[in-house]
């Protein structure tokens, strides 16, 4: 990264913290690409020279931290048990909880869904757990589709606590909920068979 690559990023970095300041201070709504760079003590065009609005600075904040994350993951030796990359995942956003849980409060975390449900799926193959290589292809994007999912909603309803458990025990509560739902297949048919009749 050159010098001018340094200066603009760090900009970028201005621009995220006025906003969070301005988020614990007001709705989403009404904060304004002005106040953004009034607080950042920046000019509205450099905000534009990286961004298209306030939906694109919150993807850049989701998009860095994904990256950080994944090149975090990829530095663990490989490959990783679902346990492990679990609660290195949980480690990694409880560190961020602060930002992540007003962002939750503010009904902006889907941001971050929409870019790493694509992300995701593209590094589960890091994981050595049968269930990527049992199934058809379809088969198998639709359970990485559905843990990916989970995984979010679950750091929706974690990180929003003040004082929320820790990784290895949201770990452990996952996993004994999904061998709960595999070992439970009469109310899985049950469910079907009552959906079928109507």
């Amino acid at each position: 990264m050159n010098g001018k690559q340094q200066i603009a990023e760090q900009s970028r970095q201005w621009f995220w913290q006025a906003f969070i300041d301005l988020l614990r201070e007001n709705d989403y709504e009404k904060i304004t690409v002005g106040k953004i760079a009034e607080r950042a003590q920046l000019d509205r065009r450099t905000f534009y020279r990286s961004f298209k609005g306030k939906s694109s600075l919150i993807n850049w904040y989701f998009q860095k931290m994904l990256n950080q994350y994944h090149e975090f993951l990829y530095q663990q030796p490989q490959p990783l048990s679902v346990k492990k990359g679990l609660t290195l995942f949980l480690n990694f956003w409880l560190a961020h909880q602060k930002t992540i849980q007003l962002l939750i409060k503010r009904n902006l975390s889907f941001h971050f869904l929409e870019i790493w449900t694509k992300e995701a799926i593209e590094n589960y193959n890091i994981f050595n757990e049968s269930w990527r290589s049992n199934g058809t292809p379809s088969e198998i994007t639709y359970v990485e589709t559905f843990v990916t999912g989970g995984l979010w909603q679950i750091i929706n309803v974690w990180l929003i606590k003040d004082n929320p458990e820790n990784p290895e025990q949201i770990v452990q509560i996952f996993l004994k909920s999904l061998n709960q739902l595999a070992q439970h297949p009469t109310g899985i048919a049950q469910s079907e068979k009552l959906s079928n009749n109507n």
